[in-house]
């Protein structure tokens, strides 16, 4: 099984990212990123897979405990889903903007689907960030997945580029992304045909449109209802996680 794949210099303004920053070399991050990633905010890819968001002491929140400019802000112009993405729950969506090579969005991603196990009438919208060629490249490899994937592999994509950055130090190279398809039976042409399509540019185009009008510049972020950015600290503990939640739910319930 072998393709052509082309890193792709999308048409859009980059971003200076906060938290996980657009990588300067195409190949892979260095030792020092790679340590301090690890050390940023206490977060361990053993910690976001250990955690627990359901602690045996349940706290109680009320509307007060949260407070906006602090631990959300609001947007001027509603963010709508796109015709490629699914609908919204019965109780709203959440769109989470990541890099599938950040190590916090690595680390946050098993809290994040620890939420939509536990709210399944709230829709999770997972949007690959196209902030730089690089991030372009990742984005594309994302969006074409979901298309000729058999089932949705966000997870097992973030967690092979987590995978490839604790093992290698790096991040994938296009033989990586071949053999990851080959794991999970993807016909190589049929990929490389929906990788070329222009729609996937739109798709991307719509995403880096709707960051730049949000102002969002750190992934992971979370926007509830497409109203609300959050912009308290992604949680690393059962405690947060529970306060995490109730503040996304707080939002959800907001006019």
């Amino acid at each position: 099984m072998t393709f052509k794949v082309k890193f792709i210099l999308a048409s859009v303004a980059a971003l200076v990212l906060l938290a996980c920053q657009p990588a300067q070399e195409t190949s892979g991050t260095t030792k020092d990123d790679a340590q301090a990633s690890e050390s940023d905010n206490g977060a361990t890819s053993k910690v976001a897979q250990e955690l627990d968001p359901t602690p045996d002491v349940v706290q109680e929140f009320s509307a007060t405990d949260f407070v906006e400019g602090k631990d959300y802000r609001v947007l001027d112009a509603a963010l709508t889903l796109a015709d490629f993405e699914k609908s919204p729950g019965e109780a709203g969506f959440v769109m989470e903007f990541l890099w599938p090579g950040c190590p916090h969005c690595q680390h946050f991603n098993p809290t994040i689907n620890a939420y939509a196990l536990e709210y399944t009438d709230v829709a999770v919208v997972k949007r690959a960030a196209p902030a730089n060629e690089r991030w372009a490249y990742d984005s594309r490899v994302f969006y074409t997945l979901r298309e000729v994937a058999d089932t949705n592999l966000d997870d097992e994509m973030i967690e092979f580029y987590q995978r490839t950055r604790e093992d290698h130090n790096r991040l994938p190279s296009p033989e990586d992304i071949q053999g990851f398809m080959a794991e999970h039976g993807i016909d190589g042409e049929a990929f490389a045909a929906a990788f070329e399509n222009p729609a996937q540019t739109d798709k991307l185009r719509k995403i880096m449109t709707d960051m730049m009008d949000a102002e969002i510049t750190s992934v992971p972020t979370l926007v509830v209802n497409g109203k609300y950015v959050i912009t308290a600290s992604a949680p690393h503990s059962p405690a947060e996680s529970q306060r995490y939640f109730a503040l996304v739910n707080h939002l959800l319930e907001l006019e």
